[in-house]
């Protein structure tokens, strides 16, 4: 077995902590910072808690989410796989 080598001063040097790192912290704010590091925007920590706390999806959850989508743009797809939606107020 060969050793690896890894440059000094690297915070994340074989890439781990960024594969793993929503496994090791499944937090909201741990897929907050993952979400806005991919997609390179920003992302609303409370509809993310929404989602996390398995609460009935809303409008303003999902258009906090993505403006660009609807909660009746996503509802059959949601039904699909057993997601809860909260009834139109």
């Amino acid at each position: 077995m060969r050793d690896i080598e890894y440059s000094d001063g690297e915070d994340d040097p074989d890439g781990a902590a960024h594969l793993f790192g929503l496994r090791v912290d499944p937090s909201p704010e741990a897929f907050r910072r993952f979400a806005e590091d991919y997609y390179e925007i920003s992302v609303d920590l409370d509809a993310v808690r929404h989602v996390y706390a398995l609460r009935p999806l809303t409008s303003a959850v999902v258009t906090a989410l993505n403006p660009d989508f609807t909660l009746e743009d996503l509802a059959e797809d949601l039904r699909r796989q057993g997601i809860r939606l909260r009834p139109a107020e």
